[in-house]
């Protein structure tokens, strides 16, 4: 039987996003076959289909980082990356550092596909409290924001954070792993709707442009890049610790080096994590600590509008795509 996948082939508008059908796939030794349900959405999804400068992606692609199905009648989602699982560093528990690292759905296939073959041990679990949408809306995101507070920032409990972007995916995560660790936690959104929903995630709600920010915060978590750089500097206290993991306004920032060397501050970068670090964020997780937020959940058929709404950020938290392609959506 064959399978059904969104492809990408070319950068381009959403129009870049073809269905084909492809061969089937079988597991070998270590691996098995999921049938997926659900694949949520992500910036990552963006700069695949849309292509970034000096970056090769290696196309074609199938897009998905975040995959939630069915191993047999067993509910899993899957590790959104991985280590050669050799080398030194993977070998230490450092794979996102390893020179072979792989993201799914980025430089490896990913998971808009009806069943894809993975090894055995990228499965995780779901927990019998979530849907299988909303474990979608999970891994990246959450394996992300937990390198980024835990793992690079080292956050101590009582500390400041300030959470740039706070509906975003990785800020809902930041918000609920800073909580969890015992910080004060405040955060910016551009609405007031968003803040509201911010404030209700247990974040103190700001506007990006709250002159009342200065100066203010341990540790900044900044997804959002040059709109919002200058300002997540600024809220920094002395010795305080920016981490950032990308850069959906665009990468071309200024740093200010006699704020950077006369108050003793640490701009820190950040990409996903270790496969340790997932399945202890996934503890949280099946523990009921950490929670998804699922903005709303469209059929994969509809993805080309689902990529509108993300970029037009008209999603808070995260956007799921329900797997509902067959070899009639194939054009």
């Amino acid at each position: 039987m064959s399978r059904v996948a969104v492809v990408v082939r070319q950068h381009g508008g959403v129009e870049a996003l073809k269905h084909e059908r492809l061969d089937d796939v079988s597991p070998g030794p270590g691996e098995v076959e999921v049938e997926v349900s659900h694949v949520a959405l992500n910036h990552l999804d963006l700069w695949v289909r849309r292509g970034v400068p000096g970056h090769d992606f290696h196309l074609p692609r199938i897009p998905g980082s975040d995959v939630a199905g069915r191993v047999g009648g067993r509910r899993v989602v899957l590790h959104p990356s991985w280590g050669c699982g050799s080398c030194s560093r993977c070998i230490t528990g450092m794979q996102d550092r390893c020179s072979e690292f792989r993201i799914r759905g980025e430089n490896s296939d990913g998971g808009c596909v009806t069943r894809l073959v993975v090894p055995a041990w990228h499965c995780l679990d779901v927990p019998d409290h979530l849907s299988d949408a909303e474990a979608a809306a999970l891994p990246l995101t959450l394996l992300t924001a937990w390198h980024m507070l835990v793992g690079r920032a080292a956050l101590r409990r009582g500390e400041r954070v300030l959470v740039q972007a706070g509906g975003s995916g990785v800020g809902v995560m930041a918000i609920q792993i800073a909580r969890l660790w015992g910080a004060e936690v405040h955060a910016t959104a551009s609405t007031p709707e968003r803040r509201e929903r911010v404030a209700g995630l247990g974040a103190v709600p700001h506007a990006y442009d709250d002159p009342g920010l200065r100066g203010q915060f341990d540790v900044v978590v900044e997804c959002v890049g040059q709109a919002s750089w200058r300002s997540s500097v600024s809220a920094l206290a002395w010795g305080g610790r920016l981490v950032c993991c990308g850069a959906t306004s665009g990468s071309k920032v200024e740093i200010n080096l006699q704020a950077l060397f006369f108050k003793q501050l640490s701009l820190l970068g950040s990409t996903m994590g270790s496969s340790g670090e997932m399945e202890q964020a996934w503890a949280e997780v099946r523990a009921g600590r950490i929670r998804p937020v699922v903005d709303r959940v469209l059929p994969m058929s509809r993805i080309r509008e689902a990529h509108g709404l993300l970029e037009r950020r008209e999603v808070f938290g995260k956007l799921v795509l329900s797997m509902d392609l067959g070899v009639d959506d194939v054009v």
